[in-house]
């Protein structure tokens, strides 16, 4: 039996040349398997030893933060390769407020000037080629239907957010809404509220011309 791979179809922020509403399709996902569903499918399936996975997952984790360190691409066959991005340092003016680097002379940019910025990851060919044999594609929605955000409870929203920032320094408007399966519009009202709340969790920041979010007292 083929899988079905669930989309919706949603309006692009912005009109085309000609002033119409364009559409896009995106994935819908059933939710996240993160570390400890994965072990308990194991154990359910007995197909591999969980905690033997679990300390293959260590060992992976930190090989690939060393071999990256090392200025080392970390490419496991049949996945893909990890990379890690540098880009210039954002930094604080006067007023506290996150400040983009810029230079008009390359001669200026000095190591204190460049950080890492996060990791880059390449899916191999095959694993690609994988994902599209056996498939058919399906609107969550219905046939035409235009979807809109899911709706989530304040602190479902949180919990997401709090699991994802245990793993991550930040998370950006696009990734949040990806996560969580949102539109842009409906994302932002999302981060705008828990950002201006009497006694807020998060706290959105500046770096260069991107707005990130962290938890609040994270720098």
């Amino acid at each position: 039996m083929a899988s079905k791979i669930k989309y919706r179809i949603y309006p692009n922020p912005l009109p085309d040349e000609k002033g119409q509403t364009t559409y896009q399709v995106r994935h819908e996902p059933d939710g996240t398997m993160d570390t400890k569903a994965f072990l308990n499918h194991l154990e359910r399936h007995n197909s591999f030893d969980s905690t033997a996975m679990m300390s293959a997952l260590i060992v992976l984790k930190n090989e690939i933060v060393e071999q990256l360190k090392d200025n080392h691409r970390f490419r496991i066959d049949g996945l893909g390769t990890f990379q890690l991005k540098v880009g210039l340092k954002a930094m604080t003016d006067e007023e506290g407020n996150t400040v983009k680097q810029s230079f008009s002379n390359p001669e200026a940019i000095s190591a204190r000037n460049v950080e890492v910025k996060g990791i880059s990851f390449i899916p191999d060919k095959s694993i690609v080629d994988k994902l599209k044999k056996g498939v058919s594609t399906v609107n969550e929605a219905g046939s035409g239907v235009v979807g809109r955000s899911k709706q989530y409870e304040r602190q479902e929203v949180i919990n997401i957010l709090n699991a994802y920032l245990a793993e991550h320094h930040f998370i950006t408007r696009t990734t949040f809404r990806q996560l969580l399966g949102l539109t842009s519009y409906a994302a932002q009202k999302w981060l705008d509220l828990l950002t201006s709340e009497e006694l807020p969790k998060f706290v959105a920041q500046k770096e260069g011309s991107t707005i990130v979010y962290r938890q609040f007292g994270e720098h």
